[in-house]
């Protein structure tokens, strides 16, 4: 949904709003296109995790890392690396760069896109953005874009390992069992969401989630 829309192949091992506060200005996101508007199903590609130095370089937009260092995981915590440099999305002076994604399909959290952590790197180096993911129990996939508020980048998928116990079964089992879970008051504002100081508290509270000490 950027001004360059990338197409790339991906990792296969994937209503509210979260505002951060400014001092100053209230965040405020003038998009030009339906925030869950995103590019026909075959268009959406799997997105595979580059190396650090490439991300960190600007050769790939993506990175992630998970808790215990495996693939990502239904259940499980996700950090997700965004470098606008390396699509030349360029960010939006007051916010930087929104996330929009939701789980197995648009819709599920796509809501409106959410502003991302600004990361600085000093001088030398443009900024990078993150947000902290906290992946459903019933989430087979992540599918989201990157905007500056009028330029999109995406559509990616990132796809979730699911528990053994669930492997042969259907979509439908996911998606109700996904719907149960957001129904909940606030749940995908403790889904997706960019603080790292309030991680822990956050994902101990959606999915039945276990949180020992801090998400990543």
């Amino acid at each position: 949904m950027s001004q360059i829309p990338m197409k790339r192949q991906m990792y296969s091992s994937t209503v509210s709003p979260i505002q951060r506060r400014f001092p100053r200005r209230k965040l405020e996101l003038q998009v030009k296109a339906v925030a869950t508007t995103l590019a026909p199903l075959e268009e959406i590609k799997e997105y595979k995790l580059p190396s650090w130095a490439m991300f960190e370089m600007g050769t790939a937009p993506v990175f992630w890392k998970t808790m215990n260092g495996l693939p990502p995981t239904a259940g499980e915590k996700l950090k997700l690396f965004y470098n606008p440099a390396a699509t030349k999305l360029t960010p939006n002076e007051d916010y930087g760069v929104a996330f929009n994604g939701g789980f197995n399909q648009p819709i599920m959290c796509g809501g409106e896109p959410r502003a991302m952590l600004k990361k600085d790197r000093g001088k030398a180096d443009s900024p990078i953005y993150t947000m902290q993911i906290c992946i459903p129990k019933h989430a087979v996939n992540l599918i989201f874009s990157f905007t500056n508020g009028v330029d999109w980048d995406g559509p990616y998928r990132l796809q979730f390992q699911v528990p053994k116990r669930w492997q042969n079964k259907p979509i439908e089992f996911f998606n109700e069992g996904l719907a149960k879970e957001l129904s909940q008051d606030g749940a995908c504002e403790r889904a997706i969401f960019p603080d790292s100081n309030i991680v822990a508290t956050r994902c101990t509270m959606i999915a039945n989630l276990t949180v020992e000490g801090v998400c990543i």
